[in-house]
């Protein structure tokens, strides 16, 4: 019986050649990788590729962007070359976590429109200021973001809503691969997305529209979801199940 021939995309065998050089000490702990055009000429391959493969070398521990800095060595390089695909074992998968925000999220700003306080509409715009402010490091940023839902949540004085808005952002945080993928947005697409999307939520709060409330949650947390799921698909990923990844392209308008 003949068996499959399975062909490992190009990226992937970019970035591990890449990986094989940094663990061989080609490339030191801390320094600043090549341009991409330097890595295009010597590896014979397009700028496509190493921007992919890039990628590949953040989800695997190799590299970390820094914003307006370029791509850098990591300063502790993983033990051994590690699966791209795989994830904290006991956990959810990935993308069962970006699907059960994107069912919860809505109905509790819904309910929040018609319970939140005037002292929780000031702390919400406080919260977006703070993560538009670009000369913030990431996890200040995140931190923000991580306060905006908890205020909408406890504004509804349901204690369950609040655990379970902590019990995301708890969880989404032990995976290395949603704070490698977040750490490729540049301060200036956080500011700008955090602003309009985070602010629609807020006027409709102020204004105790519960569905425009829904609405906006819904589409901001599409919104955040979308660009997790396209970079996943890089690798081929599943992190929730081949049904999960399948309800959220289709959402998303995928084939």
């Amino acid at each position: 019986m003949l068996t499959p021939i399975i062909q490992t995309p190009r990226y992937r065998l970019v970035a591990e050649e890449i990986a094989a050089r940094i663990r061989a000490g080609d490339f030191a702990p801390g320094t600043k990788m090549p341009a991409d055009k330097d890595l295009v000429a010597k590896l014979g391959v397009s700028r496509t590729t190493v921007r992919e493969a890039m990628i590949a070398l953040e989800l695997m521990g190799y590299v970390v962007t820094r914003y307006g800095a370029g791509a850098f060595v990591a300063d502790t390089l993983p033990a051994a070359p590690p699966e791209v695909k795989g994830e904290p074992s006991g956990l959810p998968g990935f993308f069962e976590l970006v699907e059960a925000r994107a069912v919860f999220e809505p109905e509790i700003a819904a309910i929040a429109a018609g319970a939140i306080s005037p002292e929780e509409i000031a702390a919400l715009n406080a919260c977006i200021e703070g993560m538009c402010d670009t000369a913030l490091p990431f996890d200040r940023i995140e931190a923000h973001d991580r306060e905006f839902h908890l205020i909408v949540a406890r504004s509804t004085g349901n204690s369950v809503f609040v655990s379970v808005v902590e019990e995301f952002w708890r969880v989404r945080q032990r995976y290395p691969e949603w704070t490698r993928l977040n750490n490729r947005q540049s301060a200036e697409d956080i500011a700008r997305f955090s602003r309009d999307e985070h602010v629609a939520i807020v006027d409709a709060l102020a204004a105790r529209d519960a569905g425009g409330a829904r609405a906006a949650m819904a589409h901001h947390c599409r919104n955040s979801g979308q660009p997790l799921l396209e970079r996943w698909q890089l690798f081929e990923g599943d992190g929730g199940g081949e049904e999960v990844l399948h309800r959220l392209k289709a959402r998303a308008g995928q084939s």
